[in-house]
């Protein structure tokens, strides 16, 4: 009896798990409906929201958010700074509100480059600068590598571009694996993260303070649906063996490439990853912010801007910004 009893209440805070983050993503979804328009494929549909410019136009940037995240980061901090360029934030497969396209194997940074670029030819048919941030820079980097005529520049944001040692957290194994992996996601995962959501703004902003109001204007509760939450951890675990095998591709970049990134970046190590790729690219900077953790366009969105104008207008080379000296590392 005592048993029956037991495995009774354990389905029934099994079916209250789930049922509670289906819920929060629900309510997300209703909070943060799409605003934007969309790019439609065989297999699903991309979300981009797009501002142009009051006056002339300076050119076309084109914004690629990390991981935990959407379009609304990049466009709610950078959108006045970058007020006088047409503006096409996307939401990346199974983010915001793009769809997953091809399942599981859109994991591949690869795949999501190829996915962004056919929608990115679609609405932007003029060449344009493209700003990435954390995750966002693997794609962000093929993207470059295999359409450099389309790209005026690459400005990246503590982007991850290389191998790192220490693998990836344990509960995004878990959350990949199948079968466990979606039962792993309502039980845990989602439940924990609805909790968490503060506690891990303040990690990437740290050492500054979150900016007011971010996770309302970067929308961050739209994580907490099952299938978003499980397409994040797969993104992460996928990007290791990609930025692995690519890495020495990066001597090969046709187009100017600024890597922006703080000094006290705890999350995407300034060293092995912006230092290392500003030193490989053929055209490569590397601008170091004192005192800045992973959020170097909440930081310092004029330097990006900065970035963004040189990039737009220059025909040879990189002058305007300050440089920091890249460490050398194992590319170089």
């Amino acid at each position: 009896m005592l048993i029956r009893s037991l495995l009774v209440i354990a389905v029934l805070a099994i079916a209250g798990l789930i049922l509670w983050s289906e819920w929060l993503g629900a309510q997300a979804a209703r909070r943060y409906p799409p605003t934007g328009s969309f790019v439609s494929f065989d297999s699903g549909r991309l979300h981009y929201r797009e501002r142009r410019p009051d006056g002339p136009s300076r050119g076309t940037v084109v914004l690629i958010h990390g991981a935990s995240s959407s379009h609304a980061d990049m466009l709610a901090t950078l959108g006045p700074e970058l007020a006088h360029y047409r503006l096409v934030a996307f939401d990346r497969p199974g983010h915001g509100w793009s769809d997953r396209l091809d399942g599981d194997t859109m994991a591949d940074p690869a795949r999501q480059a190829e996915a962004l670029m056919r929608a990115i030819d679609a609405v932007v048919p003029e060449r344009f600068v493209l700003v990435a941030h954390s995750l966002g820079g693997a794609a962000s980097t093929r993207m470059a590598l295999d359409h450099p005529d389309r790209l005026r520049g690459l400005v990246l944001l503590g982007a991850v571009t290389h191998p790192w040692p220490g693998g990836i957290a344990w509960y995004h194994h878990l959350t990949v694996w199948p079968v466990i992996g979606p039962l792993f996601t309502r039980l845990v995962g989602v439940p924990a993260a609805s909790n968490l959501l503060e506690g891990g703004a303040e990690s990437v902003f740290a050492p500054r303070p979150v900016t007011p109001g971010y996770l309302d204007a970067a929308q961050i509760a739209l994580l907490l649906r099952p299938a978003t939450f499980r397409a994040n951890s797969q993104d992460i675990a996928a990007t290791l063996d990609f930025v692995t095998a690519q890495a020495p591709r990066y001597r090969d970049l046709q187009v100017p490439v600024i890597a922006i990134t703080g000094d006290s970046d705890a999350i995407v190590s300034p060293v092995i990853h912006s230092a290392a790729i500003a030193r490989q690219a053929p055209q490569g900077r590397f601008v170091l912010l004192p005192g800045v953790g992973h959020m170097p366009h909440h930081a310092a969105p004029e330097i990006v801007a900065a970035a963004v104008d040189e990039l737009s207008t220059s025909r040879s080379g990189l002058a305007a910004l300050p440089a920091a000296t890249a460490p050398r590392g194992p590319y170089d």
